[in-house]
Formats: C-alpha cells, structure tokens, sequence
C-alpha cells in the first residue's frame, strides 16, 4: 500500500501545538545543524511577507503505524521539510530572532529587526498573527513499506543534489546502514573527534573503517565503493559482516584510548582511516606513546613542507598521497611510511632510555 495525497491545510500555530506528535529525527534524516540561523531567519522573513516555501512531506501513522520507521511511536514522522519545520518551531520557542534588518513589506516603517516570538506577539499582536496563521504545503504519504519511505526521501532530495554521499547512503535500508549509524555514535566520535558532524561526517569516516575492516586492509574508499558496499551488505550481510562489526568495535576502543578529547590530531576526517588501520593493527603494549609519535610526525610534516633546504624525500611521499586520500595506492603509502617512522621512533626512544643513568 502507497498512497501520496495532501495533507488537510493546517496553519503554523497548529503544528506548533502538536510539534511533539512529529518526529523531527527518522533515522534516515540528517542532522538538523545543516541550516544557519540566517537561513532560518530568512524562512520566517519569507513567511511574514507572504512568500510561498516548498512543500513538506510526512508519514503520517494515525491510520498505518509502521513500527520499522516509527521508532519513537510518534503520529507523523518528517520525510522532507525537516529543516523548515525545525526553524519555525525554534522562532516559536524563542530560540530564533527575526534577522536584525527584517523589514515587513506591507509595513516596512515597523521597527521589528530582531525581535523574538514572545516580543512580537506581545508589542506586535496583529504581525505575529500573520505566521500563526500561514498555512502550509503539507503532502501525506500512507504506506505500510518502508523502503517506499526511504526512496521518497531521496528522490526529493536528489533532484535537489541536497545530500552528500553519506546522507544518501543513510537513507538506504540493510546491516550496513545499521552499523554506521551505530558506529556513528561510538564513543570515540562522540569525544574525541574534532572535525565536524554537521554533514554526517562521523558517518562518512565509520564507513570507511568498515569496508577497509571488512576488506582486511587497505582499499578504494570511493563514494562508489562505499556505496556498493552498503548495498552488497545488505544484499548478503551475514557472519562475515558481523564478525567486521565486533572487530571494528574492539578496535575503537583502542583508537579511544589512544586520543585525547577534541584532539586536534583529529581535526579533519581525512587521516582517520589511517590512524584506524596503524592503531588497530599494533600489540597493546606497542600502543604506549602512539599519540606523541603522531604529534610528532605531523611537526616532521609541517617542517618538512615549510623548509627552503634539503626535504625529507619520505615525507613528501606522504604529502603527495595524502592528495588521494580514498585511493588504495594512497592508503598503502601512508601506512607504510607511518610504520616505517613509528618503529624508528620507539628505536630511538628505547636508545633515549636506556642511556639515562640509572640511580642507585
């Protein structure tokens, strides 16, 4: 059963009142960061002057629950129009001011530039009538598949180009995507990362480290490979899949305890498919100290790339490939020389300590 029709015209203030019947957050959706205060600002702008915006689609459940999708038991659930709805709920609670040079088209004397909800419906009752009112393009989607709820969602958001690699691989169904979700929100990218999440990156890197646990090792890493990998997964999936998972899992916490929180090692996603395959791959034992050598390598880079004499050859390989960053080639590279310095480096160490006076 599939059915797409318009929802009964309901205006802002009623979906206010029933925001808590609406979830915001299916797991196939993105964040809710994507949009800066500007832009939400410029939405309500577009509300109070009349301007049409795009329609929002939902699932609606009070006639055909869902119990896969509807996970929080909710009345509808947000297919498209997360964004929009998250902006006009935000000004009603408060939490978004009108942009400071709002003017009113039909009242452009009116002194409103930012001004919140409670302040506009207090001083400006007649004004914040307008929005209370302003009904919206709701489209209702009946169905008892959620694969039909998934594919609406990305072919909104296609024709849009919207979504970035792991947003669409988010809204595919199957093992993979359940595990990249759930490595997502592993510890270690709740603390320790320092690049942003905004977009799904923590996503982007846990799909990654899947495929190359999954391959054994270095592989392509390819918005088309990882795509062909959630899809095989899902196609065949099994022990093999779920053997990687529980490796994948040890060996974040490996990588947990080897980092600090907000590490500035850990400022761009794009080393952390190294750093997983070098870490993961040590003894125990051998992890003592990886931080300091991977903060020191990376002053070698930085020196390295800023001299104006004699450069260390080596390190300008891994500059050079760190250029394909999702290429095979590029990951062998890397995890060779970083081997290759990580060995020396506990060389020169153990020389360092064993030559320090021994007190009696």
């Amino acid at each position: 059963m599939f059915k797409i029709s318009a929802f009964s015209r309901k205006n802002l203030k009623w979906w206010s009142q029933h925001q808590t019947a609406i979830d915001l957050d299916p797991d196939f959706q993105r964040t809710s960061r994507v949009w800066r205060d500007r832009d939400k600002a410029f939405l309500i702008d577009s509300i109070l002057n009349g301007f049409d915006i795009p329609k929002i689609y939902i699932a609606d459940f009070t006639r055909h629950n869902l119990p896969a999708l509807n996970r929080h038991g909710k009345s509808y659930v947000v297919i498209d129009g997360k964004q929009r709805l998250t902006a006009i709920f935000a000004f009603f609670h408060d939490r978004l001011p009108l942009h400071r040079k709002f003017v009113l088209e039909s009242q452009p004397t009116r002194e409103l530039g930012g001004l919140r909800w409670s302040a506009l419906k207090r001083h400006h009752p007649r004004i914040a009538k307008i929005i209370e009112r302003y009904a919206l393009d709701v489209k209702v989607i009946e169905t008892d598949d959620r694969r039909k709820i998934n594919d609406v969602f990305l072919r909104l958001n296609k024709a849009s180009k919207a979504l970035n690699g792991a947003e669409v691989r988010n809204a595919m169904i199957g093992q993979a995507v359940d595990a990249i979700r759930e490595l997502g929100a592993n510890r270690f990218f709740v603390r320790k990362i320092r690049f942003a999440t905004d977009r799904s990156q923590e996503r982007n890197a846990s799909a990654k480290i899947l495929l190359l646990e999954y391959e054994g090792g270095p592989a392509e890493t390819k918005k088309k490979n990882l795509d062909q990998f959630v899809i095989h997964v899902g196609e065949n999936g099994g022990g093999r899949f779920n053997r990687t998972m529980r490796r994948v899992k040890a060996n974040m916490d490996a990588l947990y305890g080897s980092f600090q929180d907000q590490d500035p090692l850990l400022g761009a996603q794009g080393h952390l498919p190294l750093y997983y395959m070098f870490i993961s791959r040590l003894r125990t034992a051998d992890r003592v100290g990886v931080r300091d050598f991977l903060e020191s390598f990376e002053r070698q880079r930085v020196l390295n790339r800023n001299s104006t004499s004699r450069h260390d050859r080596e390190l300008d390989r891994f500059d050079l490939a760190s250029r394909t960053i999702n290429d095979r080639s590029s990951l062998e590279t890397r995890l060779r020389i970083v081997r290759s310095r990580y060995a020396a480096w506990r060389r020169g160490r153990r020389r360092r300590s064993l030559a320090q006076p021994r007190l009696h």
